[in-house]
């Protein structure tokens, strides 16, 4: 009886390891609304996608650039050109809204290389929530 038990006990905590585990190896995925166009946001939002990719190194990962926040994918606006395109080798996708980059005036050209444009930062937001992303406002 007592050996039993042991055997019991050995596979329940197995389970709950394996199942710790694997909810640790989930695919997470993320998607940051970010719209704040100083440096110190800039830097922050950074260093969110950095802590993000620290607890789960595979998580997917996409800035959606709007408003202000554009300017970090601008190449007169970005003080962080050479880590967006790190972030970028390493899976992380910026976008830029092309809404506000037709209403300030930006071209494809002004963007820094990694950038990607998207039809309207609302609609990708939207959508990546609808397939089940979670979502903040990164920054400040």
């Amino acid at each position: 009886m007592k050996t039993k038990l042991f055997f019991l006990g050995i596979a329940l905590f197995s389970t709950s390891v394996l199942l710790a585990q694997s909810a640790n190896d989930a695919k997470h995925k993320i998607v940051i609304q970010f719209n704040d166009a100083d440096s110190v946001s800039q830097n922050r939002v950074l260093m969110q996608v950095e802590n993000i990719r620290k607890v789960w190194s595979s998580a997917e990962i996409e800035v959606v650039c709007l408003s202000g926040g554009l300017d970090l994918l601008t190449k007169k606006g970005s003080k962080m050109s050479q880590q967006v395109g790190e972030w970028t080798s390493k899976g992380v996708v910026f976008s830029a809204c092309n809404n506000t980059m037709t209403l300030r005036k930006i071209s494809k050209e002004d963007l820094i290389a990694p950038a990607v444009v998207i039809p309207s930062a609302v609609i990708e937001l939207a959508q990546k929530q609808e397939a089940g992303w979670s979502y903040f406002r990164g920054g400040k």
